[in-house]
This record gives structure tokens, C-alpha cells and sequence, in this order.
């Protein structure tokens, strides 16, 4: 072809490019010249160009031609572009741009890995100062975020934040692309903190997001940075659960959409992202009102036209909404809507790409969660469907995708319910179920989804008769809890990550006594359970190795940090280098230690713990004692069972509540006979075998004081007053208040406590705080009456009484006072267990929280009396960790904490009072002699059981924590 005709053609292939015009005669010519001239650069790069214009006009598979051919056309380009050669940086950039395009349509990690390649290759052609260089950072920078989110590749993100940096701190100020790569560095920033665990990443997101937000000038720049700002806070919310980063998400996301028009492309897309910030609030806060919100929004977008993958998205969110709306309200009606919404995803979504794998898993979410809410029993049809629909998405998510655990974990749950319902052979779906789990524990992922797949695949392993590798597995989920709870997290971080692993403890602890080997399921509970106050003597265990070894301690934090970011279980060569040398400096041989059963029985010089635990497979109570030779004594609770459990707190719960406040006196009387008959259950089933195997079989004499017994109950069992089992008609021989005193602690290691003495001569001093009238709550007339009582017999204490007994008074006082008396009302909550709280003064603007008393450094804290009601009440998913008030005063560092089940009397609450600081005082005579409070408590709680014997509410709700 004459060098005239070839310079027609380009001229003509650039005629069409920038008209959009069909070029498929000119296309026709240049493939001719390209046969006559292999090695024709130009006429290579002009024809892909052409093609990959011309696919972007087209659909189907006549789109789908047009890429595969412009692709192949520059792959012929590549040999043709040598390092140095300066076509090279545009020939990587038009490969990584027609793969980029290709990713988008389908959910394979090829066409993205690809890209990633081009692109960087593409960088490394352009030199600085080039513009191109910025452009093709640009592109580098989201696809390798892209290859994060279909693979799961940890170094992705790293490698995209350091590109990201680099090409955002080049771009001038007014460039058009400044915006864009600070946009592409805070999507780097929420990757590489999901990669690391770590919250710092986040953190600058959040400042970047922000800095962009005070430089906008314009009305729309503005709703674009308070739309970045938005996931960014979104992400540190999921990260830590502060709730006011959420808060400040849904506001700012109401000034995105008011600050959009209608008709701008991203009204849509910034009303979703309102309508994502509100479910989030209201599942938050448990606030039905608020889903609906939520749903409304999303209804209105799914009304509006747009691209179907946002479409699927909608509807996806919506179906999840849904659901959140029927758990909250038990609303059967959200619950349908909540399928066929997940079935309209399905229908709805790309037959290529992710949005049809997750609108699957959604659909199939949601059947599973149907089926186990159904009031008709499981659904085996909506089980099958399920099963079918978990499959393909386990099969279409790749090995390495950071979904690929929680999504095989869905697969494995359905697969043990249709073992667990008779569906078929019980014995295969159970081995399915096995090798999911399995598989599902070794993805990458969180730790949260790895331990609940090690747990159930511990379950399905016992089921199946393999007692060794159910062990195994239990074995495994426990070592991983240390990831559950990172340093950086918040405390409701914690609290939510905590519920995750409800039944991982009693289930440990039932494999190993499966094995006969009472002594390892007793270490499992003591490394599964109390988790936060194992971390706060970790905290001191730290404070004291940095004042020991500063350089050790600062090798420390590099290492831990290290290996977090590794995803590793701390196995290192390294690391157990290092912990040598820290042990081995003087006072640090402890540090970090698991808790041997040898070392545990060191707190039980004053009496034995018992540790009650029960399962669905077996319930025991295990009885650690000072004995060297077997310290710790196993007793089958042969007559319990983990259903009668269940059935028998559901009638405590209604009986506590209906016995002070039932209008009804037949009501209240029947309930006082509920509770009578469960502490003979109680009796019964649990602590007289216990009280045999330690041959306390008979009534303490008035010659002899008592033993000390302290309780330790595991899950649900938490929630009984095993201290007031008993017949407590029989005359006080079948009751354990008439043979021993009891205490409580959450676990072992809980006794070992932070209790630092005051100096020799120091009188213990007691701060009396009492609320008679607070806001919003009912009059508490005992509270001033056990005020005046305490009064009179601590003469020296400081009293905050009514409007002196506010927030700032009482925190500064807490630190000088060894003994704190509070005498108003208690406040829990189950959904949020850190905001219980003791309602001061000025508890309405300025709540004295769990949280802000867990977090509190009291060293010389010696004795907490919380004479209010439901002190140490929870949710059953938290009861593990004792959050609440009465655990929360120990994390604080009082050594011993006298609180209640359950709303007590107000009268009878002063009788109670007055009589345990009489016996600890002498009758006012000397300062309180804390160490005989459990003593005290215990004889004034008899004092009252003899003379109201038949209302077990007003005696039975009081207990004794710590030493």
C-alpha cells in the first residue's frame, strides 16, 4: 500500500475517533497495512484505539469482539516499545485502559491483574514531570484497589498508597486530577486498613477527607468532599463502632443530597449512600423508626432509573434493611419484602460481574435467617435453595477474595442445618458442613469469621465422633482471640466483637472434658473469658516492661505490630525470641503468660472457685483447689441440661420483674413461688453436687466461721443466684447460704486484681454518694435514709448527696476514697451494655457510663457497694465479660464489689446496708474492715432470708464480686 493511502487511512481512522462514527472501513485498511507491516506501531495503535472507541458504542458480544481484538492488537504492540523507547508509556497506558474495561464486566481477577501490570509499566515509561506520569499513577492506584477487592492481595494496597502519595503530592493544586487522587488515596487508606487491621490508615483518611472538605469552593466540590468525608468516616466507624462518627456520617450525608440537584448523575448515588449511613444508625441503635428511613430512601432510588450494577446495589442494601427492620420488630411482612427484594437483586443484577454474586449471597442470606426464625420450624425447601445459591457464589469467589471465609462460612452453617433438622443423611451434611468449615477457618479473612469457623468446625468434628480434632479446632479459634480485640479498637468495638464468639468458651471447655482433661478446659475458659480484664493487665504488664526496658518494649510494639499486619498467630522465631529475653528480666517472668492451671490455683488459697459450665452436648462444674497433686476436680452435672437452663432463666427473668411490680398480688405471689422453686433447682441440679464433692454436707456452726466458696458461672449461668440455691424450708440443711459465704468473679485470673494497699497508717476512707430524686427516674427515698445510716457510722466519710452528687464531684472524689458507697438507680442496656450507668445528679447531660468507669486507673480502689438495681445484668452474649456496672467498678480496680441480679427493694436495701457496714465497722467503731465484707454481706442477706423466707426477690439478688 502506498505511503500516500497510509497516511489517508490515519487521517481518516482520526476523522472517526473523533467523531464516533463507524470505522469499519477504515478498520478493514489498516488491518490490510498492519499484514503488509507487522512491525507498524503507529497503524498497531491507531487500529486498537479505533476498536476499543467503537466497542464503547456497542453491547454484547459485538462489544465484547471489539475489546478482545484492540487487546490483542496492543499485546502485538509491546515487543514493538522497548524500555526507553517513547511509545512505550502510551502503549501500556491504552493495554491497561481496554483491560480495565474488560474487568468491569466480569468477576475473574485475570483481566485486573493485567491491568495492574500495564499500568505500572505505563508509570515506569512516563518520566517525571510528565502529566501522563499522574494520569497513569491515577489508574495504577484503582485497579490495584480493584485487585484487592476481588483477591484480597495484602501488598495491593500498600503498593496503591504509595503511588497514591507520590502522584497526590505532584499534582498541582488547580489540576482537575488533584481532587480525584485524593479521592483514590482515601479508597487506598480504607484498603490497606482492612489489609493491616490497623486504624491509622483510616484515621488519615479521615483527615484528608476533611482537608479536602475546608479547601472546596464550590457547591458541588463541596458535596464531593463531604461524600468522600462520609466513607471515610464510615470505614473508622465499622472499624472502632464510635457511634459519632456515625452520627456525623448521616449529617454530612444530609448536606451531600440537600447541596445536589435532582438532576445531577450523582443524586443517586449520594442518596444511597444517606440511605447506607441511616441503616447503619438505626441498627446502631437498635431504632426501628430509623430503618424505616433507611428503606424509604432506598426504595426512592431503586424508583429512579440507573446503571444495573448501582441497581443490584440498591436492592441489595434494601434487602439487608429489611431484614435488620424484621429482627428489630418481628415484622413478617419486612421479612417477605426482604426475599423478594433479594430475588429482584438476583433478577436485576449483570449476568457477569460481582453484583450478581452478591445479590445471590444476599438472597440466599436471607433464605438461611427465614429458616431459622420460621415459628413453623425450619424450612428445608428455602435450606435447599440456599444451599444451591451458597454454592455457586463459593464457587465464583476466587481463593484469596477477602469475602471467601464469611461467604464458605454461610455455606457451612446451612450445611449443619440440614443436619441438624433430619434433612436427608444427617451424617454427610455433617461432613460437608466439616470440610467447609475447614476451609472457611484457613481463608484469608478476619479473625472474627476464622474463629467462629474454627468453633463450628469443632462442633461438626464432635458431632461426628472425633473428639481429638474438635479439641483441635476449639484449640485453634481460642488462639486467634487476641486479633479479636486490638488495642486500637473501642470499647464497643469490643464489646461487638466479643459477642461473636458466644459459645466458644462452654465449647472448649466440653471438648477437652470430652478427653478427660479437666485441667486444659479449665485454661481454654480462663484464655476465652474476662478477655477485657485480661487486657488491662496486659496494659499493666506493659506499663511495667516499659519502665523496666524501655528499648524491650519499644521491640515489642514493633513486633506485635509487625505480625498483626501479617495476619500471623504470633508463631514467629522472632517473637518468641523476644518474649525470652523480656522473661528473664527481673519481676517479668509472667509477662504474657497463658494461665497454667498451676499458676491459677494460687488465688484459691482462701477457698475453691467453682466454674459451672454448660453445653448442648454435656454440663459440668469444675472445682479449682490449692491441691498440687489434682487441682482441679471435675463433677457432672448429670441431671442438667443446657434446654432446662434456657427454660428456667426465661421464668427467672419474668419472675424478678413481676415480683416487686405486678399490680396483681396473686401475680407477685406466684412469682415469689417461681423463684423459690428455681433456687431448688438450682439446689438440686447444680450446687449440691458441687457442695458433696467438697463435702460441705452440712450447716456452718455459730463456733466455726463459715467456708468461702467463690462461683464462677459460664454463658447463661451467669444470670442465676447460685450463692441463694437451696430448700430454704429444710431448716438450713439444704441451702449454700447455710454452708458457706459465697463470692463471685468472672474469672480465675479476676482475683488476682491491681489492688495496691495505702500506705501502713492510712485510714480507709468511704465516699457515700446518694441520688434520692434523679431526673426522669422515680424517688428513691432509701437512698437518703442508708445516707443518714452511713453517716452515722462513718463519721469521717464524705457524703455527695442529691445536687453535690454529680459527674465531676464523684470522679474527682474516686481516687482518694478506698471504699465507694452508691446508693440511687441503675441503668442497663442489652443492645449497648457500655452505656449502663448509674444515674447521678446531672446523669442526663453527663452519665457516669460503664465504659468511663471501665477505662478509670484506681489503684488504691478497695471496696465498691453498689446498692442499686441490676448492677450486674447484661447481655447473655456479653455475660462472659461481665459489662456491666458491677464489672465495671472491678476493671476500675476495686478489689471487691458488692452488687445485684435484679431490682431490689428500696427498703429493704437499707436494712442490708446498715447491717454490712455495721459488722464491717464494729457498730461505727472503726474504719470498715473491707476484708470481711463477703462475710458481712452474707450474714445480712440471712438475717433477711429468715424472716421473708417466701420472697426470695428481696434477698436472693445480692451479690458479692472479687476477694
Amino acid at each position: 500500500m502506498s505511503k500516500w493511502k497510509r497516511r489517508r487511512l490515519l487521517f481518516m481512522a482520526e476523522v472517526h475517533e473523533r467523531r464516533g462514527t463507524d470505522p469499519s472501513d477504515v478498520l478493514a485498511g489498516l488491518h490490510e497495512l498492519a499484514a503488509e507491516d507487522p512491525y507498524d506501531l503507529e497503524v498497531l495503535l491507531i487500529a486498537a484505539e479505533l476498536l476499543a472507541d467503537r466497542a464503547g458504542r456497542r453491547t454484547g458480544t459485538a462489544r465484547e469482539a471489539d475489546l478482545a481484538a484492540s487487546i490483542a492488537l496492543l499485546h502485538r504492540c509491546v515487543p514493538l516499545v522497548p524500555p526507553g523507547h517513547y511509545d512505550r508509556g502510551r502503549v501500556f497506558n491504552s493495554l491497561g485502559q481496554r483491560l480495565f474495561t474488560v474487568a468491569q464486566g466480569t468477576d475473574s481477577p485475570e483481566p485486573v491483574v493485567e491491568s495492574v501490570l500495564a499500568f505500572r509499566e505505563a508509570v515506569a515509561a512516563t518520566p517525571h514531570g510528565n502529566s501522563m506520569r499522574q494520569v497513569n499513577q491515577f489508574y495504577l492506584v484503582v485497579q490495584l484497589g480493584e485487585h484487592f477487592e476481588r483477591s484480597g492481595d495484602r501488598d495491593a494496597p500498600v503498593e496503591a498508597v504509595q503511588v497514591a502519595r507520590e502522584g497526590y503530592a505532584t499534582v498541582p493544586p488547580s489540576d482537575g486530577l488533584r481532587p480525584m487522587f485524593r479521592t483514590a488515596l482515601i479508597t487506598s487508606l480504607r484498603h490497606l486498613a482492612g489489609a493491616t487491621a490497623h486504624v491509622e490508615p483510616l484515621q488519615e483518611a479521615v483527615g484528608l477527607a476533611r482537608e479536602a472538605l475546608s479547601e472546596a469552593s464550590s457547591t458541588s466540590d463541596r458535596a464531593g468532599a463531604q461524600f468522600d468525608l462520609v466513607r471515610a468516616l464510615r470505614a473508622l466507624h465499622d472499624a472502632t463502632a464510635d457511634t459519632r462518627l456515625l452520627v456525623e456520617a448521616v449529617d454530612l450525608s444530609e448536606q451531600c443530597l440537600a447541596a445536589t440537584p435532582r438532576r445531577d448523575p450523582g443524586f443517586n448515588t449520594r442518596r444511597t449512600r444517606l440511605a447506607s449511613a441511616v441503616r447503619l444508625l438505626a441498627q446502631d441503635r437498635r431504632n426501628p423508626e430509623l430503618m424505616r428511613r433507611a428503606i424509604d430512601l432506598m426504595r426512592a432510588t431503586i424508583e429512579t432509573p440507573s446503571a444495573a450494577d448501582e441497581h443490584a446495589d440498591t436492592l441489595i442494601d434494601l434487602t439487608q434493611s429489611l431484614a435488620s427492620l424484621h429482627a428489630m420488630t418481628n415484622d413478617q411482612l419486612a421479612l417477605r419484602d426482604a426475599e423478594l427484594t433479594a430475588r429482584t437483586a438476583v433478577a436485576a443484577a449483570p449476568a457477569l460481574g460481582p453484583w450478581r454474586t452478591e445479590a445471590q449471597f444476599a438472597l440466599a442470606t436471607i433464605l438461611l435467617y427465614g429458616s431459622s426464625v420460621d415459628a413453623r420450624g425450619t424450612d428445608a425447601v428455602a435450606l435447599h435453595e440456599a444451599l444451591g445459591l451458597f454454592q455457586h457464589v463459593a464457587a465464583a469467589t476466587p481463593p484469596d477474595h477477602r469475602e471467601r471465609g464469611d461467604r464458605l462460612w454461610h455455606l457451612g452453617v446451612t450445611l449443619r442445618d440440614l443436619a441438624r433438622h433430619g434433612d436427608g443423611d444427617t451424617a454427610a451434611w455433617r461432613r460437608q458442613a466439616r470440610h467447609v468449615f475447614a476451609e472457611a477457618a484457613s481463608a484469608a479473612g478476619p479473625p472474627n469469621v476464622r474463629i467462629k469457623s474454627f468453633q463450628h468446625l469443632g462442633a461438626m468434628e464432635a458431632a461426628l465422633g472425633d473428639p481429638h480434632a474438635a479439641l483441635a479446632a476449639y484449640e485453634a479459634a481460642v488462639a486467634l482471640l487476641p486479633q479479636l480485640t486490638p488495642d486500637w479498637l473501642s470499647y464497643m468495638g469490643n464489646i461487638i466483637g466479643l459477642r461473636q464468639i458466644e459459645g466458644l468458651p462452654d465449647g472448649a471447655a466440653a471438648a477437652a472434658l470430652e478427653l478427660g482433661r479437666p485441667q486444659r478446659a479449665l485454661e481454654l475458659l480462663e484464655l476465652s473469658r474476662g478477655i477485657l480484664h485480661g487486657r488491662t493487665l496486659e496494659a499493666r504488664d506493659l506499663r511495667l516492661l516499659r519502665h523496666r526496658s524501655p528499648q524491650l518494649h519499644a521491640e515489642f510494639l514493633r513486633l506485635r505490630t509487625a505480625l498483626n499486619a501479617r495476619a500471623r498467630d504470633g508463631n514467629d522465631g522472632n517473637w518468641d525470641d523476644l518474649m525470652s529475653r523480656i522473661r528473664s528480666l527481673d519481676g517479668m517472668a509472667g509477662f504474657l503468660r497463658a494461665p497454667s492451671v498451676q499458676a491459677l490455683r494460687r488465688h484459691t488459697d482462701q477457698g475453691p472457685v467453682v466454674i459451672v459450665n454448660i453445653t448442648e452436648r454435656r454440663c459440668d462444674a469444675l472445682i479449682l483447689r490449692a491441691d498440687a497433686k489434682q487441682p482441679v476436680l471435675p463433677v457432672p452435672l448429670t441431671g442438667l441440661t443446657q434446654a432446662d437452663v434456657i427454660a428456667h432463666l426465661l421464668r427467672l427473668t419474668r419472675a424478678v420483674f413481676a415480683a416487686p411490680n405486678d399490680p396483681s398480688l396473686l401475680t407477685r405471689r406466684d412469682a415469689q413461688r417461681d423463684l423459690d422453686e428455681i433456687l431448688r433447682w438450682l439446689w438440686d441440679r447444680v450446687t449440691a453436687p458441687v457442695l458433696d464433692a467438697l463435702s460441705l454436707t452440712a450447716p456452718s456452726s455459730d463456733t466455726q466461721p463459715p467456708p468461702r466458696i467463690w462461683w464462677c458461672p459460664v454463658g447463661l449461668m451467669a444470670y442465676f443466684p447460685l450463692h441463694a440455691a437451696g430448700h430454704h424450708d429444710s431448716g438450713g440443711k439444704a441451702t449454700v447460704m447455710d454452708r458457706a459465704v459465697s463470692s463471685y468473679t468472672t474469672t480465675v485470673r479476676a482475683l488476682a486484681g491491681r489492688f495496691s494497699p495505702p500506705a501502713a497508717g492510712t485510714t480507709l476512707h468511704t465516699l457515700v454518694v446518694a441520688v434520692p430524686d434523679a431526673e426522669n427516674a422515680p424517688s428513691l427515698p432509701g437512698a437518703a435514709a442508708e445516707a443518714a445510716a452511713l453517716t452515722e457510722l462513718l463519721p469521717n466519710a464524705l457524703v455527695l448527696s442529691g445536687a453535690q452528687a454529680t459527674y465531676e464531684n464523684v470522679v474527682r472524689a474516686l481516687p482518694a476514697y478506698p471504699v465507694a458507697h452508691f446508693s440511687c438507680h441503675g441503668l442497663t442496656f442489652w443492645e449497648n451494655p457500655a452505656a449502663g450507668m448509674l444515674l447521678l445528679h446531672d446523669h442526663l447531660t453527663r452519665p457516669l457510663t460503664v465504659e468511663q468507669l471501665s477505662a478509670m486507673e484506681l489503684p488504691y480502689a478497695d471496696l465498691a457497694y453498689l446498692s442499686a438495681c441490676s448492677t450486674s445484668n447484661t447481655h447473655p452474649d456479653n455475660a462472659d465479660e461481665g459489662l456491666h456496672i458491677t464489672g465495671a467498678f472491678q476493671l476500675a480496680g476495686y478489689r471487691r464489689v458488692i452488687g445485684t441480679l435484679w431490682p431490689v427493694n428500696d427498703t429493704t436495701s437499707v436494712e442490708i446496708t446498715r447491717a454490712t457496714y455495721a459488722a464491717l465497722t464494729h457498730g461505727g467503731s472503726t474504719p470498715p474492715r473491707t476484708e470481711l465484707s463477703a462475710q458481712a454481706l452474707h450474714r445480712a442477706v440471712r438475717a433477711l432470708r429468715d424472716r421473708y423466707q417466701a420472697s426470695p426477690s428481696l434477698w436472693a439478688g445480692y451479690v458479692h464480686v472479687g476477694h
